[in-house]
C-alpha cells in the first residue's frame, strides 16, 4: 500500500473514532446508548421527523438491526423515560402510536453531526 494512501486511511480511521467518542460524550458516557442500535433508532426517529414522516413504534423497532422485539420495546421505552423520544397517538390513525425526537434529543444529534461532520472534512480535507 503507497504512503499516501495509508495516511489517508490513517486520518479516516481517526474520524471514525471521533465520531465514535462524540456520540458516547454526546449520551454523557452513558454505556446504555453506546451501542448501534441506539445509533439506527435515535438518528432514524430524527431523520422521519425532518422528513415529515414520523414513525410508528413498530417502524421504529425495525430500524434496529438486532434484539427480539421485547429488547427493541424495551430501548424505545428507555429513551422515552429518559427523555429523548415522544410517543404519542397519531391522529391520522388513532389506533397507532408514533414516535418523535425532543427537541432535547434533536439538540444533542444535531451538535453531534456537526462535530463530526467537522472532523470528517478536516481527515479527507474537504473544504466547508
Amino acid at each position: 500500500m503507497e504512503e499516501a494512501e495509508r495516511s489517508r486511511l490513517m486520518a479516516w480511521t481517526e474520524a471514525l473514532e471521533e465520531y465514535a467518542r462524540d456520540w458516547d460524550e454526546t449520551f454523557g458516557g452513558r454505556p446504555d446508548y453506546f451501542t448501534q442500535e441506539f445509533w439506527y433508532m435515535l438518528v432514524g426517529c430524527l431523520r422521519a421527523h425532518w422528513a415529515g414522516q414520523p414513525l410508528t413504534v413498530g417502524q421504529l423497532a425495525q430500524t434496529m438491526k438486532s434484539g427480539s422485539n421485547r429488547t427493541r420495546e424495551e430501548r424505545i421505552k428507555r429513551a422515552v423515560d429518559d427523555g429523548y423520544l415522544i410517543k404519542m397517538r397519531d391522529e391520522g390513525d388513532g389506533r397507532s402510536a408514533i414516535v418523535r425526537p425532543t427537541e432535547d434529543l434533536e439538540a444533542l444529534i444535531v451538535g453531534h453531526l456537526t462535530r463530526t461532520m467537522a472532523t470528517t472534512r478536516q481527515a479527507l480535507s474537504i473544504p466547508d
